[in-house]
Parts: structure tokens; C-alpha cells; sequence
């Protein structure tokens, strides 16, 4: 993990590239994704939320945080 880099973000932009896994840093509510997630609409409309230090393991190609902070993984 990590041997690619990483982005940290704390915005509530959309980020893109190609991800490997999101680590929280803080308490957050994913907005947007976008990779090989079944049900990602139904994961979004619940209003997720991730405590800090929780990883979510899952290629991805975008991502929006609703609020919080956290490392993508470059593939």
C-alpha cells in the first residue's frame, strides 16, 4: 500500500486517477465513488459513515467525501 503514493484530500471536491484503497483520517460520509462497487447508489443514499482509521478496500477511479478527510492510494 502506498508504493504507487498517495493524495490526501479534505475538500468536498471530486478527486480522480486510479485508486487502490481510501483510508479516513477523520470521521467522513462518501458523497460520490465510482469503481467496481455493486449497490454503490444504495452505499451513497445511506450516508455511510466511516470512522477514522477505517480503510475501504476497492479499486476506484473517483471519489467525493460529503465531509471528512482522507488518503487515496495510487495504484
Amino acid at each position: 500500500m502506498g508504493a504507487n503514493g498517495c493524495t490526501y484530500i479534505n475538500d468536498t471536491n471530486p478527486h480522480t486517477g486510479k485508486f487502490t484503497s481510501v483510508q479516513f483520517t477523520e470521521a467522513s460520509v462518501v458523497g460520490a465513488i465510482t469503481g467496481p462497487m455493486e449497490n454503490s447508489a444504495d452505499f451513497i443514499a445511506d450516508a455511510t459513515s466511516f470512522a477514522q482509521g477505517q480503510v475501504l478496500y476497492l479499486p476506484l477511479t473517483s471519489i467525493q467525501l460529503t465531509s471528512g478527510k482522507a488518503i487515496l492510494y495510487k495504484a
